[in-house]
């Protein structure tokens, strides 16, 4: 999984690869050292596919709308 997500970013990122996907993209995923499940995958072009290779790594939003209690510091200022 560590080279799909590092051929992902790189092809966000770099323009001359993303022209070259364009163009001939079954010539750069087979240079990429992918996986044959990995390709696969990739010439598919279904993004539920591809992002259901992450969804085990994602990391959950922190919940951030509760009350987070009484400050457990006194305020430094004088009243």
């Amino acid at each position: 999984m560590a080279n799909l997500f590092h051929f992902l970013t790189d092809l966000a990122v770099n323009p001359t690869k993303q022209m070259d996907f364009i163009r001939y993209p079954h010539t750069v995923i087979t240079a990429s050292g992918l996986s044959p499940m990995e390709q696969t995958i990739i010439e598919s072009r279904n993004r539920r596919q591809i992002s259901a290779i992450f969804a085990d790594k994602r990391v959950p939003m922190a919940n951030i709308c509760g009350d987070p209690g009484p400050d457990p510091l006194p305020d430094p200022d004088p009243s």
